[in-house]
């Protein structure tokens, strides 16, 4: 497998520019020698995030994420430092053969990345294999595998698109394994074969449907496998059965055949709950249908969803388990602002949209979905269930529920219009319902203002630590490509005098880079793979001080020799007031005498 030189990190800076990137992901708008939009790795109404396109940087002023092209897409794609580096040099049409070097430092360098490369190669070849096992059992006359993919309705164009396969047996997959090369502990490692009591090993997915999932890339990183026949009715054996997380698979940052929807045109995203209901899904047509992967939808994935599109219908069973799933994805997605709506199935014969595809057809779904439900109407439909207008405790607990959910939406057009169409529905005065929704309002509202100030106190906070900012400033001038300031602050300046572990890691950093480059004329941020420093010289970068540099080193080197006397005068009044000899006191008494008078000088 290849090694990279450093060479390739700034030849992929230097060929994707970063406003160029990020705007394929974000919006951005001109503002003065910047552009501005919409973080994507937070919630927010106004814009904070900041791209620099002479500084070749991104920085987020509410969230404080910030660094290069390349920590940009580490943060959206969910990839590790050289999968970010390797996609960029495809986005750029960068051979990459150029840059491959075999020294044995790097080999050692990379040993993690060889391991996942390896993890991937073995999922592609275990993929081939259950997809082969399938296809050959098709052409049989009958067994029970064909018998199930008969009833599922899956077609051999399906089962080609998507790789979808079978488990043979329990050790044959390891022998096939071990004939194409593998050793004993790489197989091991991609924890499909796993050990038995008695010494050998077995493949853990044995006779079951396997789906492989891929990630955006379109690399197999996981399997699904689905139990059918007589086992569906075991309740000791479970009907889905994952791969389990490691180096290159997460579950809360994948969604099942999200590298085919995210290719699509369209305005939207569905997500339904099983791998049969987005493979049926995109069979007929709807080529935006992805899975959860599970019912919990989390933060990663909504901001998976957003990349690609800001509306979302979420198509989950139709049984309890589904519904509440449901609420849970809910406010995460929404929170990640997307406009989420709920498919309603018209027919209560089929519990979800496999079923109901191979009952009624795609147009009549595609209806189902055109028609799906706000998140609001959704929330209102849950309350309803437990709704009796015949008893006043439940009529009140339910316009209660409802008016808490109302004060939840910011439009104040929208809030009011829900509250005239249940008022309708219900055959109720929309008055009791708007008071208890500006009840809720209120409380929303002192709620946000104790959420602002204490927003604001940490912003102050922030503001107000001078010795962080004066030590940032130490940097920056290091960073000013002036070499005689940059030797001033060498000669006086060490690690030691900086307090913030950030910055002093930073700043060792860039003075070990001066054993290799002249640093003057490297981009330091492209030699930097830790996340922490990333963020801190993004800070930094941010600071302006363009014909300041003079003065600001004056300021920087007489704060660090005030802070070195008042440590100094603090130590000897400290010590005076101790039981110490006579000699002693009269020597730190002039030494005091002395640091009185430095210190007046320096104000």
């Amino acid at each position: 497998m290849p090694y990279y030189s450093g060479d390739l990190i700034e030849e992929v800076i230097s060929q994707n520019d970063v406003v160029e990137v990020i705007s394929e992901y974000v919006t951005l708008k001109k503002s003065g020698r910047n552009y501005m939009g919409l973080c994507p790795f937070h919630r927010e109404k106004s814009p904070s995030f900041c791209v620099s396109m002479d500084k070749q940087i991104f920085k987020c002023f509410g969230c404080s994420e910030g660094g290069n092209v390349i920590s940009f897409i580490m943060k959206t794609e969910n990839l590790d430092f050289w999968d970010a580096v390797e996609m960029l040099a495809e986005r750029a049409n960068i051979d990459t053969s150029r840059y491959e070097v075999n020294s044995y430092y790097n080999k050692m360098d990379s040993t993690k990345k060889d391991l996942r490369e390896t993890m991937f190669k073995i999922n592609r070849d275990v993929a081939l294999f259950y997809h082969d096992n399938l296809v050959e059992l098709l052409k049989e006359e009958s067994n029970p595998v064909k018998e199930y993919i008969i009833s599922r309705k899956l077609d051999i164009k399906t089962i080609n698109k998507f790789g979808i396969g079978y488990s043979t047996g329990k050790e044959p997959l390891y022998d096939y394994l071990k004939n194409k090369g593998y050793t004993h502990d790489e197989i091991m490692s991609a924890d499909i074969i796993i050990p038995s009591k008695s010494g050998r090993v077995y493949d853990r997915f044995f006779d079951r449907i396997m789906f492989p999932i891929f990630d955006i890339r379109d690399r197999v990183v996981a399997f699904g496998g689905r139990a059918f026949g007589p086992k569906v009715q075991d309740k000791t054996i479970p009907k889905y059965y994952n791969s389990q997380e490691n180096d290159i698979y997460h579950k809360g940052k994948t969604l099942y055949l999200m590298n085919y929807a995210k290719r699509e045109k369209v305005d939207n995203i569905i997500i339904v709950e099983g791998y049969m209901d987005a493979v049926a899904l995109q069979k007929f047509g709807f080529t935006n249908a992805v899975a959860s992967l599970g019912t919990a939808l989390t933060e990663n994935q909504a901001r998976l969803i957003k990349k690609y599109t800001d509306n979302v219908v979420i198509g989950y069973d139709a049984d309890e388990a589904g519904q509440a799933a449901i609420l849970r994805g809910l406010d995460i997605l929404a929170s990640h602002g997307l406009n989420v709506k709920v498919l309603k199935l018209d027919r209560p014969d089929a519990k979800d949209p496999d079923e109901y595809l191979n009952k009624y057809g795609p147009e009549r779904l595609k209806k189902c979905i055109d028609n799906a439900i706000s998140l609001v109407e959704f929330k209102v439909s849950i309350l309803e269930k437990d709704f009796n207008p015949e008893i006043l405790e439940s009529k009140v607990r339910f316009l209660t529920g409802v008016a808490n959910i109302l004060a939840k939406i910011d439009n104040n057009i929208e809030r009011d219009l829900y509250i005239d169409r249940i008022s309708k529905k219900y055959g109720m005065s929309p008055g009791p319902i708007l008071k208890e929704v500006e009840k809720g309002l209120k409380n929303k509202k002192e709620d946000s203002i104790f959420i602002d100030m204490n927003a604001l106190n940490k912003k102050m906070q922030l503001i107000t630590n001078v010795r962080k900012r004066q030590e940032q400033y130490i940097v920056a001038l290091m960073l000013s490509k002036k070499k005689k300031i940059q030797e001033e602050i060498i000669n006086n300046i060490s690690s030691y005098d900086i307090e913030d572990e950030n910055v002093r890691k930073l700043y060792d950093f860039i003075l070990s880079l001066r054993d290799k480059y002249d640093i003057n004329k490297i981009d330091i941020l492209s030699k930097i793979q830790d996340e922490d420093m990333i963020k801190e010289i993004t800070d930094i970068m941010y600071i302006d001080i363009s014909g300041y540099e003079e003065r600001l080193l004056q300021d920087v080197l007489k704060n660090k020799k005030k802070e070195k006397l008042f440590t100094r005068r603090d130590e000897i009044i400290k010590r005076l007031s101790e039981d110490i000899s006579k000699d002693e006191g009269d020597i730190l008494k002039v030494e005091l005498n002395q640091i009185v008078i430095e210190l007046s000088k320096l104000k």
